[in-house]
Order: C-alpha cells, then sequence, then structure tokens
C-alpha cells in the first residue's frame, strides 16, 4: 500500500496545473503535482503538499496555505498497486509556469478540455469530479481498478 498526495492548483484563469508525466505511473499522461509519504519520517499527508509544493512547483506554502478535499483509495491502480492520496487544493492563485523536471513537463489545462485531455481514466472518470464540486466537507471515494476499462467508484462520503 502506498500513500500520497495530489496537489490541485489554480491560475487566475481557473485552469489547473498539470504535468506531462515522464515516469510511471501514469508515463506519458497530464496529472497533478505531487507524491509519496515518507513513511519512514512519519510525515504527514499536509507536510507531504507542502513539501511536494515547493520540490516540484518551486512553492514556498505553509499548512495554511492548503484546502484538504479529500481522500482517494484505488484498488489496483496500473503501475501502483493499492494506493491511498490525499487531495489538497492550494487557496491562492498561482500563475507560474514552473520549470521542466526529470519527472515532466507542466502545463495549465482548463476543466473545460478535461474530457478531450491525455488524463488517466480514473481521474477523467471520477476524481475530477469530486475535485471540481467541493464544498465544505472533504469527500471519500474508493475505485476499483481491477478491471481495466470498467473500472467501479464507490462514493463514502461526499
Amino acid at each position: 500500500m502506498k500513500l500520497a498526495t495530489l496537489l490541485y492548483i489554480r491560475n487566475s484563469k481557473g485552469e489547473y496545473l498539470l504535468i506531462e508525466r515522464l515516469k510511471q505511473p501514469n508515463k506519458g499522461r497530464l496529472s497533478p503535482p505531487g507524491g509519496k509519504l515518507n513513511l519512514p519520517e512519519a510525515e504527514s499527508p499536509l507536510a507531504c503538499a507542502v513539501r511536494e509544493a515547493e520540490e516540484e512547483c518551486g512553492i514556498i506554502s505553509t499548512f495554511d496555505d492548503w484546502t484538504f478535499l479529500g481522500t482517494i483509495s484505488e484498488k489496483d491502480y496500473p503501475d501502483i498497486g493499492n494506493i491511498i492520496i490525499f487531495a489538497f487544493l492550494y487557496n491562492k492563485i498561482f500563475d507560474t509556469l514552473p520549470p521542466d523536471f526529470d519527472e515532466g513537463s507542466f502545463r495549465f489545462v482548463h476543466p473545460g478540455e478535461f474530457q478531450n485531455a491525455n488524463i488517466p481514466e480514473s481521474d477523467k472518470l471520477f476524481i475530477w469530479k469530486f475535485v471540481l464540486s467541493h464544498n465544505q466537507s472533504p469527500f471519500s471515494v474508493h475505485i476499483d481498478c481491477t478491471d481495466k476499462g470498467n473500472y467501479k467508484c464507490i462514493v463514502e462520503q461526499k
């Protein structure tokens, strides 16, 4: 089981910062920045979000700069296996396109373009809907990726 964060960062046009990934998982696809929690250090999901935002995007932030959106558990996710993801929204507008780095290149993508963009299937089918419709309470979803092309989503809380 892996634990990770995904960071949802918007610009002033309402577009989201995505990485075209050079590595697995999601090689060649557009995904939000984020990364694995440092488990040997007992890193919290929020601390991981702050660290990953700086490492990948150059964003210097504090815990107060982030809103917890919810959790996503995915069973048998391709090239990972079982994973639990903690989703966070950056509370500030970020218009700077970070430089390319060893994990990929960044671009801003408007939500209206998501259906035609090269976004991972579970993100396109389920996750973005929860992120874009987030209200005050965190969501919790489970996605069973065992049957490729026929993912199943169970909403535990929204």
